[in-house]
């Protein structure tokens, strides 16, 4: 075994992104915070707060190692750690066979129950330090946010694969509020390295300058072409008399057009309404039948006309777009098609009024 595996850079402190509120619930922050923990001393926590005292969205940090950011499935229960895996395999509590509670290894992938759920989640640790302190180990950030675990994997692995080094190099942390149309507000990380700016290359497009005329010489070109008219005038005449005499054919009948059939593979036949609470926010689920008696689930867009909400099932529309967020459907923009109300009548609708997000 190489004695390098064993050696783990001290973490002397954890910045986050979030907090327990009054009620114990998590609270996401809009800046980095650093509060005593398990592995924050109140001295770590002071030099930090002098470092950046308020509410830093950024931060300047450099990295001693090639390899900064690791990824691991996590469950919680009770705010502790019960199973972590790699994807493969899992260590988490079971049973020994004497019935005391042991360490076990489990099968780790996507069948497993509790990610389905959403309580075993992609946790990604990064570990660097902070520019302008000083204190013999690494800082820890984690997150779970799946656009956060992106922006900085896809940062370290450009430089990876272009051959270049990470170590001992500025890089800067950022905390920037996003928006989401489904889910609202959210807060994402971002890495950027800071010692590499964009520059013009030597080389430059060439621009094609194509040259306007003067008036002089429209008005050159201009005489040529009548001098050309009157000199070929004549030889029109000479041959239009050399033309044999063309007899009108009658004209084949116009074939009309078929109109297009229309295109019923967009639509979709509500079955249930299904409420459902996303980031303690509450909005409409929607289970539909598509042609093909396949049910689909949407999420109805916060922003878009909730008419459909007031329709019973058996209700048909037609979906004009829609989009993927969180790994949930949204549908964005519809068109009701049949309505049936609570009364249990049956409307046909046949404008074109488009249900839209706005």
């Amino acid at each position: 075994m190489d004695i390098q595996n064993l050696v783990r850079e001290r973490v002397i402190g954890n910045i986050k992104t979030g907090m327990k509120g009054e009620n114990g619930l998590p609270k996401k922050l809009s800046y980095f915070h650093v509060e005593e923990d398990k592995g924050t001393t109140y001295e770590m926590v002071d030099i930090f707060k002098q470092l950046y005292p308020g509410k830093p969205t950024s931060l300047k940090i450099r990295f001693t190692s090639e390899n900064p950011f690791n990824f691991k499935f996590k469950r919680y229960v009770n705010g502790k750690a019960v199973c972590i895996g790699n994807d493969t395999k899992a260590i988490t509590v079971g049973k020994d066979d004497r019935g005391n509670n042991a360490q076990v290894e489990i099968d780790c992938g996507e069948q497993c129950q509790h990610r389905q759920n959403g309580k075993c989640k992609l946790k990604g640790s990064l570990k660097f330090v902070l520019d302008g302190i000083e204190a013999g180990g690494v800082w820890n950030l984690s997150t779970s946010g799946g656009i956060s675990l992106s922006n900085i994997a896809s940062e370290i692995i450009k430089y990876k694969k272009a051959g270049m080094s990470i170590v001992d190099v500025p890089f800067e942390l950022t905390l920037t509020e996003q928006e989401s149309l489904a889910y609202g507000k959210y807060y994402s990380i971002d890495l950027h390295r800071l010692d590499i700016k964009p520059q013009l290359t030597g080389e430059r497009p060439q621009i094609e300058d194509k040259q306007i005329p003067n008036k002089q010489e429209s008005k050159q070109l201009t005489e040529g072409k009548k001098e050309t008219k009157k000199e070929t005038k004549k030889e029109k005449v000479e041959e239009k008399a050399k033309e044999p005499e063309v007899i009108d054919k009658p004209k084949p009948e116009e074939k009309k057009e078929e109109q297009p059939k229309e295109d019923f593979s967009n639509y979709l036949t509500v079955k249930k309404f299904m409420p459902t609470i996303i980031n303690n926010a509450k909005f409409d689920k929607i289970i539909f039948e598509d042609i093909n008696s396949q049910d689909v689930e949407y999420v109805l867009h916060p922003k878009a006309n909730q008419e459909l909400i007031k329709c019973m099932p058996g209700t048909v529309i037609e979906m004009i777009s829609s989009k993927v967020e969180a790994d949930r459907n949204i549908l964005c923009k519809y068109e009701i098609k049949q309505r049936i109300d609570a009364d249990g009548s049956i409307t046909e609708i046949n404008n074109n009024e488009m249900k839209e997000a706005v």
